[in-house]
């Protein structure tokens, strides 16, 4: 009978010393989000078409060696939005179709989205055309009008 007694003591004891461990929130890395419109009327022309990031400088580039060809890149494949989104000159696209789910600008801006941070300078969007760990330097780190873009951006 004591041995019965026994067990039962160390039965309700060791469910009461139980536990589990809550392991708290999701630990992945939101993913982070930067305006669809500002990459559609701005970064797209005034930098990934500006520099021929897609189809490359010809005269500094191999053919089909630029993001345009995903073949060639091992990170930000593009699609070459012709004709480009039309924002008319203005902050937001003209006609929301082209910028809408599945659309290729839609896909573009989570490639380049994806390689932007809100420090940009830290970006590998900015790090690495500027000439780190790429084949040829794009722009200079010091080029103000790809830092006033970037950051432009990275604060929206």
């Amino acid at each position: 009978m004591t041995r019965r007694v026994g067990m039962a003591a160390v039965m309700a004891a060791s469910q009461l010393a139980c536990t589990t461990i809550d392991p708290g929130s999701d630990p992945s890395i939101p993913l982070q989000t930067f305006d669809a419109d500002f990459f559609y009327c701005h970064v797209w022309p005034e930098l990934i078409v500006a520099k021929s990031c897609g189809t490359g400088d010809p005269s500094q580039d191999r053919p089909n060696s630029c993001h345009f060809t995903p073949s060639a890149v091992s990170g930000m494949a593009l699609l070459d939005l012709q004709p480009a989104v039309d924002c008319g000159g203005g902050d937001h696209p003209v006609d929301l179709t082209k910028v809408g789910s599945g659309s290729p600008a839609q896909e573009d801006l989570q490639a380049v989205s994806f390689e932007m941070s809100r420090d940009y300078q830290t970006a590998p969007l900015f790090v690495r055309p500027s000439g780190y760990a790429h084949p040829r330097s794009v722009f200079s780190q010091g080029d103000p009008q790809v830092n006033q873009l970037l950051a432009t951006w990275a604060s929206k």
